[in-house]
């Protein structure tokens, strides 16, 4: 339900119209034919890991790695979602919502369906006349990049991604003068997964590869991203060389992340320890886990051509009690309960 937090009110009927509208517009990112209805060309989702991306269709390509249907993800489920109103500005016809988010990821057979939760902050300015998101942050904690960047650090997902360059990208293949699948996994390997303590992935990593790779498969634009020597995508775009090293700062107040931290803290995380961008899932008894063929928390999607896409979990997961080697790093020598792993 959303709350509204603003502490002056100069014209409470704009304040109730624009968020009124926003409402109305119920965005949902699982809804992939509906994203030219909430974004425009003048619309921005900026993550400060990953980078800046432009239009409906770039949005549309990143928020999809991160929804069934990727090669990487099985499963995006939903336990909480609490949007807020932040602020408002009359002169400019706009205002500025908040949503945080809590959800359980099952990865996909290539990142051994890893099941993990994760916690994300977003800001979405919301253009009331023309009734489209302009600028719109999202905020992973930086451990949750790095947990995703080593779920998929598979021998599998390595391979996969070298098989797109091969056979979606054949130019960026013979322009890096591969002649085998062994070179190219050789190349992936000797590339670190991401960049700094802020794990960055927008730079010449192993996982930026691996984001651009899963766009490459179906738009070879994408495919001068793959590419191990510098390389120009038809718009002259560089990626996946040099991480522009964005800050958390330069997209989110304090105000803002102390909110978030409340909403962590509350939905059972542990804000003020390392590491607490994720989680392992907890469990008390069996069925708190998931089993292959449970339908995911996430609200129903739809794709682009209309159809609704699976959400079910693909592996069964099992609640052990001993404290797994990951949690025990995270929370220390005794857990608060079990944890759901992979069967």
């Amino acid at each position: 339900m959303l709350s509204f937090v603003v502490a002056a009110v100069p014209s409470l009927t704009f304040m109730q119209e624009c968020a009124g509208s926003f409402l109305s517009a119920q965005l949902n990112l699982g809804k992939f034919d509906l994203y030219d209805t909430w974004f425009d060309d003048n619309s921005t989702m900026t993550l400060a890991q990953t980078g800046v991306y432009r239009g409906p269709d770039d949005i549309l390509e990143y928020t999809k790695f991160a929804f069934p249907g990727s090669r990487h993800v099985s499963v995006n489920g939903l336990f909480r979602s609490d949007d807020s109103l932040l602020s408002f500005d009359e002169e400019k016809r706009s205002c500025v919502f908040m949503r945080m988010n809590h959800n359980r990821f099952e990865m996909s057979e290539l990142a051994n369906y890893d099941l993990h939760e994760a916690v994300t902050l977003i800001t979405m300015e919301w253009r009331f006349d023309d009734q489209k998101i302009g600028k719109f942050h999202v905020l992973f904690d930086s451990s949750w990049y790095k947990h995703f960047a080593l779920a998929m650090n598979t021998p599998a997902s390595d391979s996969a991604i070298c098989r797109v360059m091969r056979d979606s990208c054949p130019r960026v293949w013979a322009a890096n003068d591969l002649t085998s699948l062994g070179e190219c996994e050789a190349k992936l390997a000797a590339l670190p997964l991401t960049e700094g303590e802020n794990h960055y992935i927008d730079g010449n990593s192993k996982t930026c590869r691996k984001l651009h790779a899963e766009f490459a498969a179906t738009n070879a634009h994408h495919c001068a991203h793959l590419s191990f020597k510098p390389m120009a995508d038809p718009k002259g775009r560089v990626k996946c060389q040099e991480s522009a090293q964005l800050q958390v700062s330069e997209l989110f107040n304090s105000s803002e992340l102390a909110t978030f931290a409340s909403f962590v803290a509350e939905v059972g995380f542990e804000p003020d320890q390392p590491g607490w961008g994720w989680r392992l899932s907890p469990c008390e008894t069996q069925a708190d886990c998931p089993s292959a063929g449970d339908v995911g928390e996430y609200p129903p999607g739809t794709s682009i051509d209309g159809s609704a896409y699976g959400n079910s979990y693909t592996n069964d997961a099992t609640c052990v009690f001993d404290s797994p080697t990951k949690r025990r790093l995270l929370f220390g020598p005794t857990p608060q309960a079990g944890v759901c792993v992979p069967t």
